[in-house]
């Protein structure tokens, strides 16, 4: 208890000898206290600025889900340059705050990526030998690595074709087809999906 007091009067010691020389500074030379209150104003406004945002990555996990991954990077002023680049930067001495905060900071969010409409091909087949018809569907899914990824529907007038978080294709197809009759195949190298379907 007694250490406690004493730091506390030490401290009340120096803020008051700090205000002494402020007093002192504004009587003796007015223009050096204005000069020295607008620079420690500006430094504090410089201090307490929040991060500011730079940039941002997009990259794409793969474990333990696959998804989207955004990374902000943000400049800040309290963050000192470092004088390695090799080197991480360890908190200063008067940021003790720092040493058990971690600096990245997981966050979640309810906005998730739209998913893109893939390059895509629907052709109409012919056999003169038996007069059948057929469509056929062709759907590029350069980020598909296994055909259990992909979502497949089919009914007599539309196909829908769905890959959580990468695709989503929905097609009114133009002739009416037999959906008992569709087969689909995904070509790994290619990354190609084919929809084969007989028309009625």
């Amino acid at each position: 208890m007694s250490s406690s007091l004493g730091c506390t009067k030490e401290v009340f010691q120096q803020v008051n000898q700090f205000w002494s020389m402020l007093d002192d500074l504004s009587q003796n030379d007015p223009q050096s206290y204005q000069m020295f209150i607008e620079k420690q104003m500006k430094q504090g406004t410089d201090y307490n600025a929040p991060p500011q945002p730079d940039s941002c990555l997009l990259t794409e996990m793969l474990e333990p889900k696959k998804g989207l991954l955004y990374i902000n990077v943000c400049g800040w002023k309290r963050v000192p340059t470092p004088a390695d680049e090799n080197k991480p930067l360890t908190p200063g001495p008067g940021d003790q705050s720092n040493k058990t905060k971690n600096l990245i900071q997981v966050i979640s969010s309810s906005v998730t990526a739209q998913p893109q409409r893939p390059q895509h091909q629907l052709t109409v087949n012919s056999d003169p030998r038996d007069l059948s018809r057929s469509l056929e569907l062709t759907v590029e899914l350069p980020k598909v690595q296994s055909i259990t990824e992909c979502h497949l529907s089919i009914s007599q007038d539309d196909v829908l074709l769905e890959v959580e978080d990468m695709y989503h294709l929905h097609l009114e197809l133009p002739e009416t087809v037999n959906e008992e009759s569709a087969s689909a195949t995904f070509n790994k190298k290619k990354r190609i999906l084919t929809l084969q379907v007989s028309i009625l």
